[in-house]
């Protein structure tokens, strides 16, 4: 959902409300990542208890307005829904953003207070996850701090674009969590880490990524080639007073690579071209925001595999080659690209953005075990390699969505919970 989307008026959530079927054991909650009881919502919501709704809604999941705004509801409730077989599926997620703005419009209301089981707790890094684990703690009576270098929001404050969600849609849910626990703006460095293992019961990483993977190639470090965290983090500051030139190229082929793209659009780029070395059926993307940027005007172009940033002291272009795919697969089960000799062209280019992944930023992950794709590695219970030290988010997954990040840190929650309690 962009900007350009309306939020339902009071009838037509009504209209929609009737719709649902009520189902006993409903695939939508078991498909969303926060098991959010989205039936009884619903029926709240038919009923003109929206207060109710949204409280629902609000103690399921940490970062409830900003999910019900930008969640991808293709991939989990929505695409479940048993509605489906009879005409449409219910707008699960419009139905979820309806009831937390209208909260939202007549302030908030908070929930009870928690009551309070002893044992501290300290989450690092003020994203969805750390913010989903500490609310969760909150409410399972733990005193829970959380420590971030910046203020408070994560990626949704940093790197989604306006045009997906407002500031004023992410402090909606940062005011109501601001009560429930303590926020210190400290970056945690390794000697600090040491001192917080000795004053806490238990600690929650919630680092996220936050390291833009280089390219590699000759000519990344021209002025006008942007890493695409801090293009999207520049954007998100300079708004409409950013500079991008007339032509933009991205190189990518998320959902991070899309966004980028369609805010240089929106920044008055005349071209913007997004190059993926892959053809539309491989790329990991979801459907809505492919059609979005389409939508804004990016053209994309399949099966190009940069080559070499030209420019002087300015990017002037970017050199390509043709590619084809081969038999051989990745181990995401991909075809692995091969390149076409004699194939070579140039795009030109004001700007290049590089939109190709990200690894963990924090030197404090450091001291745990990795898996074989460098993220922290985890048991089953989110736990690290060192004891009452757990990590989830991105950090532990790789790029993720916002409501599986807020997941993993409710479900840590949980763990720690129990850890503390000594139940196993």
């Amino acid at each position: 959902m962009t900007n350009d989307q309306i939020q339902m008026t009071n009838q037509q959530a009504r209209v929609e409300a009737e719709r649902c079927l009520q189902c006993f054991d409903a695939p939508c909650v078991q498909a969303c990542p926060t098991h959010i009881q989205i039936p009884t919502f619903i029926s709240m919501i038919k009923s003109g208890n929206i207060r109710g709704a949204a409280e629902v809604v609000k103690t399921s999941n940490a970062m409830a307005n900003v999910c019900g705004k930008i969640c991808p509801e293709e991939v989990y409730c929505q695409s479940v829904c048993n509605r489906a077989n009879e005409d449409t599926p219910i707008q699960i997620r419009e139905l979820h953003f309806y009831a937390t703005q209208s909260e939202a419009r007549k302030k908030f209301s908070q929930v009870k207070p928690f009551p309070k089981s002893g044992k501290q707790v300290a989450v690092i890094g003020g994203g969805p996850t750390g913010i989903g684990c500490a609310f969760e703690l909150a409410k399972l009576g733990r005193e829970v701090t959380l420590f971030d270098r910046k203020v408070l929001g994560g990626v949704p404050k940093n790197s989604i674009p306006s045009f997906r969600l407002t500031e004023n849609e992410l402090q909606d849910d940062l005011k109501f969590l601001s009560t429930y626990f303590s926020v210190k703006k400290e970056e945690i460095t390794d000697v600090k880490f040491s001192q917080l293992k000795n004053k806490f019961d238990a600690i929650y990483l919630g680092v996220g990524l936050g390291k833009d993977r280089p390219l590699g190639l000759k000519g990344e470090n021209l002025s006008g080639v942007y890493p695409v965290l801090k293009f999207l983090e520049a954007a998100k500051v300079k708004q409409k007073k950013m500079s991008v030139g007339k032509k933009v190229v991205v190189v990518g082929g998320g959902n991070v690579s899309l966004d980028a793209a369609a805010t240089a659009k929106r920044l008055g780029a005349f071209e913007v071209i997004l190059i993926y070395r892959r053809s539309e059926a491989e790329m990991k993307v979801w459907k809505s925001e492919l059609e979005e940027a389409r939508k804004q005007g990016v053209e994309i172009r399949f099966m190009t595999n940069p080559l070499e940033i030209v420019g002087t002291k300015k990017v002037s272009g970017i050199k390509c080659r043709r590619t084809t795919l081969s038999k051989k697969k990745d181990e995401s089960g991909r075809p692995i690209p091969v390149e076409v000799k004699g194939s070579d062209f140039i795009l030109e280019a004001d700007t290049v953005i590089i939109a190709i992944g990200q690894s963990i930023a924090s030197d404090i992950v450091n001291r745990f075990k990795r898996n074989s794709k460098g993220f922290i590695a985890v048991d089953k219970n989110y736990q690290t390699s060192m004891k009452s030290v757990f990590a989830g988010g991105d950090a532990i997954s790789g790029e993720g969505t916002i409501v599986q990040s807020v997941a993993h840190g409710k479900q840590a929650a949980h763990a720690i919970h129990k850890i503390l309690a000594g139940k196993k």
